[in-house]
């Protein structure tokens, strides 16, 4: 009784897993516009939901659901959530342009960028306040929380805002020796 127990906690885990890393990339994809693929990915998402549903269900009829059934399925929902970011994150390569505007030290933030091979373009602008520097810089999205974390150690109160790039040629990118 307890192997079967195990032996179907196990299908369970594993097979919700496989459902929901293919579910969040066919996600991922749907929303960078490739509707194609997003549709294949979805038909192979929809057959193996639906033969999940029957054999699990058909199993539930026949044995019971248990709690191990349960925390079964939560985790293979979770690691299948886990695996499909990191297999994304893996295939994308999102790339990020990003403005930092601050009121008093956009100078002091535009020197530290650069002395750490961030590549960006200065704008001068007029804000509410008068006139403003609008720091622009294209970076891949794991080297985010690197810009943040230099604009913000010289002003905590700066703006930080950015935005996905899509079909982006030429120009430099940090932490990327030669030219795209």
């Amino acid at each position: 009784m307890y192997l079967n127990t195990a032996i179907w906690a196990i299908i369970i885990f594993a097979a919700i897993m496989v459902q929901v890393l293919v579910g969040t990339i066919r996600t991922i994809i749907m929303v960078r516009g490739k509707k194609s693929l997003a549709m294949i990915i979805g038909f192979f998402e929809a057959v193996i939901a639906l033969t999940i549903s029957i054999t699990v269900i058909s199993n539930a009829v026949k044995q019971g659901i248990n709690v191990y059934h349960i925390l079964a399925y939560g985790a293979g929902f979770s690691l299948g959530l886990l695996v499909g970011m990191t297999i994304s994150e893996k295939i994308t390569k999102e790339i990020l342009s990003v403005n930092i505007i601050s009121k008093k030290h956009s100078d002091k933030i535009e020197h530290i960028l650069r002395l750490n091979g961030f590549g960006l373009t200065c704008y001068h602008g007029t804000g509410k306040d008068g006139d403003i520097n609008i720091l622009n810089i294209i970076c891949k999205k794991s080297d985010l929380a690197k810009l943040q974390s230099l604009a913000y150690e010289i002003d905590p109160r700066a703006l930080v805002a950015s935005h996905t790039l899509e079909g982006m040629k030429g120009g430099f990118l940090y932490d990327i020796k030669s030219r795209i």
